[in-house]
């Protein structure tokens, strides 16, 4: 763990800049539950350029109804991204992270941390494809899968 807090660090700080401050951008995702009850969902996000290298994103997810369950959650994350190549950007990501959850007779929400990693690949300039896995740390602490289109402005 220490050794990894310390790789993270000097990515960090040797990190190049490579966006323009104020960018938008704009995505949408499929999205796979990996734990129980492995729920297909779908989301869609927008994106910000704080700084040279780090975005805030904002999202919403939709997991469809399985063995009487549906979620949906809200998360405000930031992004700090490293450029790889012209065409790889790899990002670590901390966030907030509002979870519902619905079934037969009842519902509930809870709010927690949102840990995750992503890569983006550049198709064009105009259109980039992203995966990304998540951790939540609500309940048990649950994981999930994104891959989705992300079209910067």
């Amino acid at each position: 763990m220490k050794k990894l807090f310390i790789v993270m660090c000097m990515m960090l700080v040797s990190a190049t800049s490579f966006a323009q401050k104020g960018e938008v951008s704009l995505g949408i995702h499929g999205n796979f539950m990996i734990d129980s009850p492995h729920n297909l969902g779908l989301g869609a996000n927008i994106g910000y350029m704080l700084t040279s290298n780090i975005r805030g994103v904002g999202e919403f997810n939709y997991f469809l109804k399985k063995d009487g369950v549906s979620f949906w959650n809200l998360e405000a994350n930031a992004e700090y991204l490293f450029k790889l190549s012209d065409e790889f950007t790899l990002y670590p990501l901390v966030g907030l992270d509002f979870l519902g959850e619905s079934w037969d007779g009842g519902s509930d929400t809870r709010l927690g941390l949102n840990l995750g990693a992503g890569l983006e690949y550049a198709v064009t300039s105009n259109i980039h494809l992203k995966a990304e896995f998540n951790y939540k740390t609500q309940g048990n602490g649950w994981s999930m899968l994104k891959a989705g289109v992300v079209i910067p402005f």
